[in-house]
């Protein structure tokens, strides 16, 4: 029979077998599990010196302060010590999302559209709410809310400074796309007049109905 090893001296065990050429290459999984070791338990440990997420540092303190208050509240409410459990996973993103949508909640009636452009690749420059060659229509709440956290990680802004100024974009972007839907109902409400005024249109509109009638009449009939 093999011999299995504990689960916290897998990575150990695979390491002593590369070190005796027992085996020739590294399994893809050891430095996963060498960064964030396995436990006796069914929740693993998590070594927190591994910035497995890829946040920022900026974006390291802000959720180092929002995890220091809550730890606090959670020590003063509950003396005893809470049972383990997984770490919850939390982004800056996840409170400025939540004080957008509170704040628009209509805009969680929009269409998200899902699919990449033409290039295949999702949007990632955040510098400008509306990039060059974009459409207004384009512009939903997650790109306010990336264009925020790009003005408090990048250009050190604060957060209420960061919101008023996204969202102050955002209505004026809104303001744009409404101006235009209007010009162009307008200009079709114009041509569809145009079109109706002339005899011909009104002809084939009258033969069109009056094949609906006629269609109705057969239909009563069986």
């Amino acid at each position: 029979m093999a011999y299995r090893a504990v689960p916290t001296g897998v990575a150990k065990h695979v390491s002593n077998m590369l070190k005796g050429n027992l085996m020739k290459k590294a399994p893809v999984w050891l430095p996963v599990v060498q960064a964030i070791p396995p436990g006796p338990s069914i929740i693993r440990s998590q070594n927190p010196e591994v910035n497995i997420s890829g946040h920022s540092e900026l974006e390291q303190t802000l959720l180092s302060k929002s995890r220091n208050t809550n730890r606090l509240r959670h020590s003063e409410k509950h003396l005893r010590t809470p049972p383990p459990r997984p770490r919850a996973i939390v982004y800056p993103e996840d409170k400025l999302r939540r004080q957008f949508f509170k704040d628009h909640p209509f805009e969680l009636a929009r269409p998200k559209i899902l699919v990449e452009n033409d290039l295949g690749t999702n949007r990632t420059d955040y510098s400008k709410l509306m990039l060059e060659g974009m459409h207004p229509s384009q512009i939903d709440g997650e790109a306010v809310i990336k264009y925020q956290l790009h003005l408090m990680t990048h250009e050190n802004m604060p957060e209420k400074k960061a919101y008023a100024k996204a969202t102050s974009e955002f209505y004026d972007i809104r303001a744009q796309q409404e101006e235009d839907e209007r010009a162009t109902r307008e200009k079709m409400n114009n041509v569809l007049n145009t079109l109706q005024s002339k005899k011909w249109t009104q002809k084939a509109l009258y033969l069109e109905e009056r094949a609906l009638k006629e269609g109705q009449a057969l239909n009563s009939q069986f």
